[in-house]
């Protein structure tokens, strides 16, 4: 840990400060958690999971992991850098619940200086994250739960196309801390979804659907819209179908036909919401 920041991370047992050490996190109630090799510690209790291994599979994984290297999503991280709440004069907290494979969050610590917490409950997932970004801090943890992480101790929280914990939100965040969502953008991947027969809505009102939900806690501070065209080859398109919902939404005659295709000009397009209390 790099001051100014304390350790915010709690022992999932009794809630007590986690003590870090080079090999073990324990608290003082002596409850023990391993740094697996890789580096990420694993602070998922079993009542806290439905299935032995919850969350993205390696096949997902993996191939989220190849999309984001391709390139094709490299404006979004830009983006993302680029939004004014990471740029005050001082180093940030900031946590990335459903954080995937870490390139987001990865992205930011390469960016700037601060504490950079990535929580997910895919194991694989924060297995492969904590092997390459090795600035951060990365457990394995469910979001949707209480999570391992001490009252008012994050500047940012990111939530970007992950379930949103409201309630654990903004017992984490500080006073002044902001949220950060994001959402599909206006047509999203809407020439892939019509290529697999699937829905080709716009998406035009996720944004709006997303501030509605996080209204009782936050109101919507600035929203800004990202939207360009890329042209995918054969691998990123079986990479996008593969890590999205996309790959169980669609049939198995569809899917076989673009995966046959040499290249696709998809439009991304997200809309980052930032929310304050």
């Amino acid at each position: 840990m790099n001051p100014p920041f304390q350790c915010p991370l709690r022992c999932p047992v009794c809630g007590a400060p986690l003590i870090p050490g080079e090999k073990m996190y324990g608290c003082a109630q002596g409850h023990p958690f391993n740094v697996a090799k890789e580096g990420y510690i694993n602070l998922l209790l079993s009542h806290q999971r439905k299935s032995r291994n919850p969350g993205d599979d390696v096949d997902m994984v993996l191939a989220r992991r190849r999309f984001f290297d391709s390139g094709a999503y490299d404006p979004l991280s830009e983006q993302l850098c680029g939004l004014s709440v990471f740029n005050p004069p001082g180093p940030l907290a900031v946590l990335d619940c459903g954080c995937g494979e870490g390139h987001l969050l990865g992205a930011l610590s390469e960016a700037r200086d601060g504490f950079f917490l990535g929580a997910d409950i895919s194991k694989k997932a924060v297995q492969i994250a904590s092997k390459r970004h090795r600035q951060a801090t990365w457990i394995v943890a469910n979001g949707m739960r209480q999570l391992p992480v001490a009252d008012a101790s994050m500047d940012v929280i990111l939530s970007i196309l992950a379930p949103r914990n409201l309630a654990e939100f903004g017992r984490i965040l500080k006073p002044d801390g902001a949220l950060l969502v994001g959402v599909p953008g206006p047509n999203h991947l809407i020439e892939l979804r019509r290529q697999l027969q699937f829905s080709s809505g716009d998406f035009k009102d996720k944004a709006d659907e997303a501030a509605a939900k996080c209204a009782p806690l936050f109101c919507e501070a600035n929203r800004e819209v990202l939207t360009y065209q890329t042209l995918l080859g054969r691998e990123q398109i079986a990479d996008l179908i593969q890590m999205t919902p996309l790959f169980w939404r669609s049939g198995p005659e569809a899917k076989a036909a673009v995966m046959q295709l040499e290249q696709l000009e998809i439009t991304v397009s997200f809309t980052l919401l930032t929310l304050i209390r």
